[in-house]
């Protein structure tokens, strides 16, 4: 019999189920917030400690720890410690007077350093009145100065012998300057300039138109001396060590003309003469180099006579300066015995005839009635410079314009000045007829004498003065009588505003 169901034999059928496909779905996020927090914490520990040594704790063998003070410790300190401390009392004492709380003027007092009667001295006649100082030169650090000695004024040619006095100062003569060299020569030494740089390079010319060269620390060794002819064999009255910017101009000038390659030592030396002619020589005291770079004679592409140079001085440039405050690098102006001033340039001029030399003069200002003892351009104010004369004025110019921007009229006749480097608007003036005061320090903005006590002294007329700036101010000036004269002056306490550094 069958087990099967009656429902086994009927058929059973489903709707048949559609799928739809679906399309595939991508998502993500992303999250810009995060949030950060912490706690932090700082432990301190302190501990001293402490130890204690003695010399046999370190097993000392040398006998001179177990002393003290050390050997010779005391002695060190008694030759410096009062030194520094005078040093100190006078920067205490210039920075209290410095103080602007207070419009009077105070009186400063310049005190005599040093008298030096040269006549005295041996190498130098007594019974010669006609000799004086013709010319003084400071070196860098001011522990030497070179004067020289001669006639300043001669008939026709000079006949004499000249002689460069050297004085340095000595330790173990007090501080003071002694003779320490004698350069001869066989005519008066006109000029003295001592590098700025170089301590032991002296540069001098001569009534006879030589420019010499000399290196102090090798006197066995010949004297450079510049060719013959040179200025005409006449009387040298300018010498003038150009700066590293100046000196650049001149030697990248020599290269380009000569092709000869410039030495690490190269220097230039400019000189001045009677004859009109200014010469810039490449000297080299290492490798025995003079030689002429260029040779500007003053009016010389004119029908003119030559002036007789007396001075000259090179702008100065600042490159940092702004724009309205810029002025052309290559200026130079000539002043001349006949009171004129030339302005000239040093890449730009006109062939004179069929000679080497050629004229820089691009400007002629009718300056002074008389002498120009000096001129020089303004370190602070662009363009401008200051001159000098015999004829008792001082003159401020700007080179843009022939007419003088202030003329300064001296109640007392001068013969020489000397500018105050740090103090841009002071000079100092020698007095040709001094009674008793052979300086007097003035100021160009104020037009008079500031109050300075002390620059007194026997003796005749100031013919030269320079100034040494180099730690303490010294002031060396020469007279007609052949006396030195060494000041020191407190020069950092000449009250000065805003108004005394405009002209």
């Amino acid at each position: 019999m069958s087990t099967l169901s009656g429902y086994d034999g009927d058929a059973v059928g489903f709707d048949a189920v559609k799928l739809s496909k679906r399309e595939e779905i991508n998502s993500s996020t992303q999250t810009t917030e995060f949030q950060e927090s912490g706690v932090g914490s700082q432990t301190n520990e302190c501990k001293e400690t402490g130890t204690l040594a003695t010399a046999e704790d370190l097993n000392a063998q040398d006998e001179i720890l177990k002393e003290y003070p050390p050997p010779g410790l005391n002695e060190f300190l008694k030759k410096v410690v009062p030194k520094m401390l005078e040093q100190l009392d006078q920067t205490e004492n210039e920075l209290a007077y410095n103080s602007s709380d207070s419009d009077e003027e105070e009186v400063l007092t310049a005190t005599l350093f040093q008298e030096i009667k040269l006549t005295d001295l041996p190498g130098i006649g007594g019974g010669d009145e006609s000799r004086c100082v013709i010319d003084i030169s400071w070196n860098r650090g001011g522990t030497s100065i070179a004067v020289s000695i001669g006639k300043n004024q001669h008939e026709s040619w000079c006949v004499d012998d000249g002689l460069i006095r050297i004085f340095t100062m000595k330790r173990t003569a007090g501080d003071t300057f002694v003779r320490s060299l004698d350069l001869a020569e066989k005519t008066c030494v006109t000029k003295l300039k001592y590098h700025p740089t170089e301590a032991a390079l002296l540069a001098y010319g001569t009534t006879s138109g030589e420019v010499i060269l000399c290196n102090l620390r090798n006197l066995d060794a010949i004297l450079l001396t510049s060719p013959a002819g040179a200025h005409g064999s006449t009387r040298v009255n300018w010498l003038y060590w150009a700066d590293a910017t100046l000196a650049n101009t001149f030697l990248t000038m020599h290269i380009m003309n000569t092709g000869k390659r410039r030495g690490a030592s190269d220097h230039i030396l400019i000189s001045g003469g009677c004859d009109g002619t200014v010469n810039v020589w490449r000297v080299n005291a290492t490798q025995k180099v003079f030689e002429n770079v260029i040779c500007y004679a003053i009016n010389g592409s004119r029908n003119m006579n030559a002036p007789n140079i007396t001075c000259f001085d090179f702008i100065k440039t600042y490159p940092l300066r702004p724009s309205d405050q810029k002025v052309p690098d290559d200026i130079f102006v000539v002043g001349a015995s006949s009171g004129m001033f030339y302005l000239c340039k040093t890449k730009t001029y006109q062939p004179v005839g069929t000679t080497k030399t050629v004229d820089p003069v691009y400007e002629v200002f009718q300056g002074h009635m008389a002498y120009v003892i000096d001129v020089a351009f303004s370190s602070h104010k662009p363009g401008i410079f200051v001159s000098a004369s015999i004829d008792s004025e001082l003159r401020i110019y700007d080179i843009n314009q022939p007419n003088p921007l202030k003329v300064i009229c001296l109640d007392s006749p001068i013969s020489c000045v000397a500018w105050m480097s740090n103090n841009p608007c002071v000079v100092l003036l020698g007095l040709a007829k001094p009674q008793g005061q052979l300086l007097q320090v003035y100021s160009l903005n104020s037009g008079r004498v500031l109050p300075v006590e002390g620059l007194t002294g026997t003796g005749g007329a100031v013919t030269n003065i320079t100034v040494n700036h180099c730690g303490i101010c010294r002031i060396a000036a020469g007279d007609a009588d052949s006396n030195l004269h060494i000041w020191e002056l407190p020069s950092r306490r000449i009250w000065l505003t805003q108004e005394h550094l405009d002209f």
